[in-house]
C-alpha cells in the first residue's frame, strides 16, 4: 500500500477551487473546511513540511470522511482523497492509535472464532423471541429505541433457501462465491438468494470454507495489517482456475480491486488474477441473460440506492436498475440523489453518529418522496445506514437487494407450479 508521502503531488497540485464542497455529504451537513477535502489536505500539506504534526484533533478530521469518492468526479485535478485519506490515517494511527470503537470493531470482524460467536448469540436472540421483546419496547426508549430498531432490521431473513428446479441447463463455468462476513454470519438472506438465483439459472456455485472478513472496515480505519492477514487468507481459499469471483456486497467487491496492492510476488499476480474475475452479482446476471418467469409477478413499488461501494468503485449503476425493472409487476421510481451515501460507511456510522444520521435523514426523506413501497440496495452496510435514516423518520420500509427480489420472484413460481401439480393429482 502507499504511505501518506507517495501521495504529496497529488495533495500539492489540489487548486483549492471548492468543488468537493458541493459533493461532499459531510461538508454538506457541518459546513466545516476541515470535513471536506481541500481542508485536510492543506493539514496533511503541513504534516508534510513538517509545520504539523498529527495530533488527536487531526485524527478526528482524518474521521470525518465518508470514504464515498464523490469529491473525485467533481475534482478537476483527479485526486483521489480517500486513498488519500485512508494513508493518511494509517500514518496517524503509528502515532495516535486507532480510535476505540473502530479498534473493537476490526478486533471483532478479523477472527472467524468471534464471527461464529456472534452468529450463536444472534441465532438465541432470534430464536429465544428476544428479538420480538425488544422490538416492542424500542418504540417507549427514544433515540436507543430506534438503534434497537435499526439492529433488529438487520437480522430479518427475507429469504429462506429452497431448492429450485433449473430452468436452464448447467453451464460450463467455475463460479466461487464470496458471501462476507454480513452474509456468512449475521443474516444470511443475500446468501441464500444468490445461490438460489445462481441454482435457477444452471449456474454451479462453489464457497470455500473459513472465508474470512474482505477486510474494508480495517482498510479504512488505516489498518493495513488487519487488511493484509484478512487478504492474505481469502485469496489462499480460491483455486487459481476459476471463471467468476461473485460478491453481491458492494464492500466485499471493492475489497478485492485493493488487494493487489498489499503483495508482491506471485501473490500479488493471483490477487490481481482474481481481481479481474471478480464480478458484482448484478452484472453477472446481466451476462448470463437470467432467468425472468411470465406467470407471477411482484405487485410493488421500488425504489433503489446505489451503494459507493458500487457505483463509484467499480462502476456498476445501471444493472441493478435493470434487474429491478425486469421484474414483472415491479414497478420502479428513481429516488432524487440515488448515488449520494446513505451516511452509514462502515463504521463512519459509530464513529460520527450524529453527522452519520444527519445524513441518512437525507437519504431517507428521498425515499419517502418516491412513495415506494420498498428499498433496494446491494449493500449490506448501507441497509443500516437507510434504517437508521427511517428510523429517525418513524417510518418503516423493508429493504431487499435486486436479488432477493427475483429469488421471491422465484419462490412465488415455484409454489403456484407445486399448487398447480398437487390439483392434477386430486
Amino acid at each position: 500500500m502507499k504511505k501518506l508521502e507517495d501521495y504529496s503531488e497529488d495533495i500539492y497540485k489540489c487548486t483549492k477551487c471548492g468543488f468537493c464542497q458541493a459533493a461532499c455529504p459531510v461538508f454538506q451537513e457541518t459546513g466545516l473546511e476541515t470535513a471536506v477535502s481541500r481542508g485536510k489536505f492543506t493539514l496533511l500539506h503541513g504534516i508534510l513540511s513538517g509545520k504539523v504534526d498529527f495530533s488527536e484533533k487531526i485524527a478526528k478530521y482524518l474521521d470525518m470522511c465518508l470514504g464515498c469518492k464523490a469529491c473525485y468526479d467533481f475534482c478537476p485535478s483527479g485526486i483521489s482523497a480517500e486513498e488519500i485519506i485512508t494513508a493518511a490515517r494509517a500514518e496517524n494511527n503509528k502515532i495516535n492509535g486507532i480510535n476505540f470503537l473502530k479498534k473493537f470493531i476490526i478486533w471483532c470482524f478479523k477472527s472467524n472464532i468471534r464471527l461464529k460467536a456472534l452468529k450463536t448469540a444472534l441465532t438465541v436472540y432470534k430464536k429465544t423471541g428476544l428479538i420480538h421483546l425488544t422490538g416492542k419496547i424500542a418504540g417507549i426508549l427514544g433515540r436507543w429505541g430506534n438503534l434497537i430498531k435499526i439492529f433488529n432490521l438487520q437480522l430479518n431473513q427475507n429469504i429462506e433457501y429452497t431448492k429450485l428446479s433449473a430452468v436452464k441447463e448447467k453451464k460450463e463455468m467455475k463460479v466461487v462465491y464470496f458471501p462476507g462476513c454480513i452474509g456468512n454470519y449475521v443474516n444470511i438472506s443475500a446468501k441464500n438468494a444468490v445461490i438460489m438465483v445462481l441454482e435457477k439459472n444452471g449456474v454451479e456455485v462453489y464457497i470455500p470454507d473459513n472465508f474470512s472478513c474482505c477486510g474494508i472496515s480495517s482498510r479504512s480505519a488505516g489498518d493495513f495489517d488487519t487488511f493484509k492477514k484478512l487478504a492474505e487468507k481469502n485469496i489462499s481459499l480460491i483455486p487459481d482456475d476459476i471463471d467468476y469471483l461473485l460478491t453481491d456486497c458492494a464492500s466485499c467487491g471493492s475489497a478485492w480491486e485493493f488487494y493487489p496492492d498489499l503483495f508482491e510476488g506471485e501473490l500479488k499476480n493471483k490477487a490481481f488474477r482474481l481481481y479481474e474475475k471478480a464480478v458484482n452479482i448484478n452484472k453477472f446476471l446481466e451476462t448470463i441473460d437470467v432467468y425472468i418467469p411470465e406467470n407471477v409477478e411482484l405487485k410493488q413499488v421500488v425504489t433503489y440506492h446505489d451503494p459507493c461501494h458500487l457505483a463509484r468503485f467499480q462502476h456498476v449503476s445501471e444493472e441493478p436498475r435493470s434487474l429491478l425493472r425486469k421484474i414483472p409487476g415491479l414497478v420502479y421510481r428513481e429516488m432524487h440523489g440515488a448515488d449520494k451515501c446513505c451516511g452509514a460507511a462502515g463504521t463512519f456510522c459509530v464513529v460520527k453518529p450524529g453527522i452519520s444520521q444527519a445524513i441518512s435523514a437525507s437519504k431517507a426523506k428521498n425515499i419517502l418522496d418516491t412513495d415506494a413501497d420498498l428499498v433496494s440496495t446491494s449493500c449490506s452496510a448501507c441497509k443500516i445506514g437507510i434504517s437508521q435514516g427511517l428510523a429517525g423518520m418513524n417510518a418503516e420500509k423493508q429493504i431487499l437487494s435486486p436479488v432477493e427480489l427475483l429469488a421471491k420472484l422465484y419462490i412465488l413460481e415455484e409454489n403456484i407450479d407445486f399448487a398447480k401439480n398437487e390439483l392434477k393429482r386430486n
